[in-house]
């Protein structure tokens, strides 16, 4: 582990470090109430809402936009919205918050995704989402392609966070990968399983072990099947470094040529909420991929924003105090 002096030193160097967040949008909608009965109706709860019960807050890329400005980054945002009241509501907290969204584009033609969480007692009782998850038409895509060029310019890395749900084609990814190469840029990548095979080149592949192991048509049960998949991925890809997380196993990094497999153990202690350990984990490793660091140190630092990400309840962006706090509990 990390000497606390140390992990402080390198979480400074997050400060000021201009990051290119580019893929899914989500709004992430709360209504939260007290459950009492069961509905005579159906045999379903019934949720009471009081006052106050209503909360939105910025998901998918969103928040890792968010990570990235918590940890001291400063987040440029490039993906879509749509052209209604949840995007303006989206686009409202990110600014706020202190987000660029120079580089994110409004489609008519698809809405805001929207993830709304019905919850009672903190237990949640039903999601419901609202999206369209084609690919982007190639009117929005060029639109969508100039905000990221024009970002390119202006950041130390790129982040690209799939959600799946159509920014991140195939072209608009080799766009950003080939830019970024041309640049000697950074690149950390948090997949799903649409365009798995098309992050070729990348500096930082984060799969979990799902997510892997359907690309890879193979179960990964334990730690050493978590390396050869790594292992797999990597050359498949001509990534760089691949980081596989296992839940409350951890996490396996396999890096460089002839550098040994990693198995970076779980710290988490209190695990209240697993909603956006993923983002808080790239989020990290794509600062620190902009600022230099050694990609083991980078990992050791991302499976400590895991586990403070899911002390808390519900979406969480991550401060440098919650990973030293969660350090000092070792």
């Amino acid at each position: 582990m990390i000497p606390d002096k140390d992990m402080q030193s390198l979480l400074r160097n997050f400060r000021g470090e201009r990051i290119l967040v580019v893929g899914d949008l989500v709004l992430d909608h709360y209504l939260e109430g007290i459950v009492s009965r069961i509905s005579p109706e159906a045999p379903v709860p019934v949720v009471a809402l009081g006052d106050g019960c209503e909360r939105r807050i910025p998901g998918g890329a969103a928040n890792v936009a968010l990570n990235v400005l918590s940890l001291g980054g400063k987040p440029i945002m490039a993906g879509v919205v749509g052209h209604d009241r949840n995007g303006e509501i989206l686009l409202g907290l990110l600014s706020d918050a202190g987000v660029n969204i120079e580089a994110v584009v409004s489609d008519s033609s698809r809405p805001t995704t929207v993830k709304t969480r019905i919850m009672g007692r903190n237990q949640q009782l039903m999601r419901i989402d609202r999206e369209k998850t084609h690919f982007l038409s190639p009117a929005i895509e060029a639109l969508l392609r100039s905000g990221i060029d024009s970002a390119m310019d202006t950041v130390n890395a790129v982040i690209l966070e799939d959600y799946d749900k159509g920014v991140l084609a195939p072209g608009i990814i080799e766009h950003i990968t080939g830019s970024a190469i041309d640049r000697k840029m950074y690149v950390a990548v948090d997949p799903k399983i649409r365009n798995f095979w098309d992050f070729t080149h990348c500096s930082l592949f984060k799969p979990n072990r799902h997510e892997a192991g359907y690309a890879l048509g193979t179960s990964i049960d334990g730690v050493d099947k978590a390396i050869d998949a790594a292992g797999e991925i990597q050359k498949r890809l001509s990534a760089e470094a691949v980081l596989i997380t296992l839940g409350s196993v951890g996490s396996v990094l396999v890096y460089g040529q002839g550098n040994l497999p990693q198995h970076i153990p779980t710290v988490a202690r209190h695990v209240f909420d697993v909603s956006g350990a993923g983002d808080s984990v790239i989020a990290v490793m794509g600062l620190a991929g902009g600022c230099g660091m050694a990609v083991i140190d980078a990992a050791q630092l991302a499976n400590l924003s895991a586990a403070a990400a899911c002390a808390e309840p519900g979406v969480y962006a991550v401060k440098p105090e919650d990973i030293i706090r969660e350090a000092g509990r070792l």
